[in-house]
Parts: C-alpha cells; structure tokens; sequence
C-alpha cells in the first residue's frame, strides 16, 4: 500500500476515533464537481470539530479534517487521485443560516494536468466561500465554491476551481 494511501487512512481513523468527539463537532459528506470540466468530480470525509479560545473575528472558529477521493480525466483515461486535508475554518451564524470561509492544505496522491486542469504539485492549498443552513440542531446543508491551487510554488499554477455540496451532522 502506497505511503499517501496510508496516510489517507490514518487521517480517515483518527478523525473518526472516539477521542476526537468532542461537544458539537460534526461529520459529514462534500460533493463537487469542477466548474471547467465535467469530468472532475470529488467525494470528501470530513470531520469538523469547534475551536476554544478567545472569540475573536480574525479566529478560525473550527478546524476542518478530510480525506478526498477524486475523478479526473488522465492522458490513460479517467483515473483516481486521493487527497488529505486541513482546513481552518472561520464560520458565523445568523439565526437558522451560517456563512463561511477556509484556508486550508491539501496532500494529493498524484498531481493533475489535462486539457482542463494543471495541478502540478501533491501540495496545494484550497479556499472557500460558502453559505448554508442549519436543519434541525443536528443537521446542515450547505454549497461553496473552493479554488485550489499551489500558491505559485511549481509552475504552471493554473488549479482548479470546485463547486461543492455538504451535508454535516453534529453529535
């Protein structure tokens, strides 16, 4: 089994061990899909949980772990790439609804480059913007656009830009 494989799988255990449940953390599923090509596709764990400290704007108010499993095309064909992340997260509530934002690392198996995408590094970093709603007080829904790409460390940077769909429950 192939180090980034284990890794991935290690990130995927120890997000769901029972010491990582803590008060109001959540876990859950994002959907996306590339917005310049069809044939990108994505499926991510994620686990969230709140940060304690002092609550100030600039804070992130959680921390974002996950593991991804990816659909792009290759010169082969369509292949898989698998990725692990962090991400602090900066959330605010407004009744029902919430907005967000993240800044995150990302560590990909295999790096991307197709017609569509460029993605020439296992080390990317990935923002988002996003919006959603609190359904009940276990359940959320929410959509994001995220741009990923390696901040100019390997050329070329072109990225990639993902529309994102989540569902998260909160224990």
């Amino acid at each position: 089994m192939p180090c980034m494989t284990r890794a991935i799988f290690a990130a995927a255990l120890l997000s769901l061990s029972a010491g990582a449940f803590a008060a109001q953390s959540e876990i859950g599923l994002i959907f996306g899909r590339a917005s310049e090509s069809a044939d990108t596709d994505i499926v991510r764990l994620i686990y969230r949980r709140p940060l304690e400290g002092p609550d100030k704007w600039w804070m992130p108010s959680h921390i974002q772990l996950g593991a991804s499993v990816w659909r792009v095309p290759d010169i082969r064909g369509i292949t898989r790439r698998f990725d692990v992340n962090a991400t602090p997260i900066w959330r605010h509530h407004i009744g029902a609804a919430y907005v967000e934002a993240g800044l995150g690392v990302y560590f990909l198996t295999k790096t991307i480059n197709n017609t569509d995408t460029r993605v020439p590094s296992s080390l990317e970093f990935g923002s988002h913007l996003g919006t959603g709603v609190n359904l009940g007080k276990d359940f959320s829904i929410g959509i994001a656009v995220q741009h990923l790409s390696n901040a100019g460390i390997k050329q070329p940077n072109g990225g990639v830009n993902l529309w994102l769909v989540s569902g998260s429950w909160r224990f």
